[in-house]
């Protein structure tokens, strides 16, 4: 054999060496997936952000917003199961297919069934896979799971496990419901936790001496099992507390991860 300096490179030596790039490396198969899905989920968030865009002209509830928004990727998993958005296509419009007062939310049918609700499965929606049943729109849906949301406390209602991703079927969320208080109230009550991935720790219930002109209150804590919604009752009387990420002190109770949560200046 020639001496190596003699040799004529190999394709890939020659064109990497041409080009200035440095030979790849040869990840897992497992990185490979990862990197595939963190693809997969920007592009699905960013489809979600141009039709939500494109519906400027129809108002449809997402939640309880808090104060600052919900910023970038802490809000990509409950977003996606949150399915009361605007839904515009080149079809038309957005078609809710529940009936008045009602919205769709992720589901399967033995729990919609067994909840009383009206299961509607992939009607009107984005997905031939979707698992939708028609909930009140007073009510705060998040994830959640089984064990955590049960009959107890707020009356919770839990929605069995569906596709987070209709592509994947390994990754799967339980969706919890929490009815307003009291139930037959014509508003939401709850807060709309949007991190990522919270702990249970810091979901409490705590009473807040009031500060600024607002009353002492209670902020009542509730672990969904994925998610901490909150509510503040103020002499028997419930109102969705603003919650927000802060840096210094909190006026209310901080549910973790630096999450404010405390009754705002509205409530009166």
């Amino acid at each position: 054999n020639p001496p190596r300096h003699l040799r004529a490179p190999k394709t890939n030596e020659l064109t990497l060496g041409q080009s200035g790039l440095k030979p790849l490396s040869r990840s897992p198969l497992r990185s490979s997936i990862s990197r595939a899905r963190a693809m997969l989920r920007a592009s699905l968030l960013l489809a979600l952000s141009a039709s939500a865009a494109s519906a400027a002209s129809e108002t449809v509830y997402q939640g309880p917003p808090c104060k600052g928004g919900r910023g970038g990727w802490e809000a990509e998993d409950a977003a996606l199961l949150q399915v009361l958005r605007a839904n515009a296509s080149e079809e038309g419009p957005y078609m809710n297919p529940c009936p008045d007062s009602y919205q769709p939310t992720a589901s399967t049918y033995q729990a919609c069934n067994a909840a009383g609700l009206k299961y509607t499965g992939n009607k009107f929606a984005d997905s031939e896979e979707a698992s939708r049943c028609c909930v009140s729109k007073y009510w705060v849906c998040n994830m959640g799971d089984e064990k955590h949301c049960t009959k107890s406390g707020p009356d919770p209602t839990y929605l069995g496990e569906t596709k987070q991703f209709v592509w994947d079927d390994h990754d799967f969320q339980g969706t919890c419901c929490l009815p307003p208080i009291p139930a037959d109230a014509k508003t939401q009550t709850w807060s709309f936790d949007t991190r990522e991935d919270p702990k249970k720790e810091g979901c409490k219930t705590k009473e807040v001496e009031g500060k600024h002109g607002s009353p002492t209150y209670t902020l009542h804590a509730f672990w969904t099992g994925k998610r901490c919604s909150t509510t503040a009752e103020v002499d028997g009387t419930y109102y969705i507390p603003t919650c927000k990420k802060t840096w210094g002190a909190c006026d209310g109770v901080d549910i973790g991860d630096g999450m404010c949560c405390y009754l705002s200046d509205w409530w009166h």
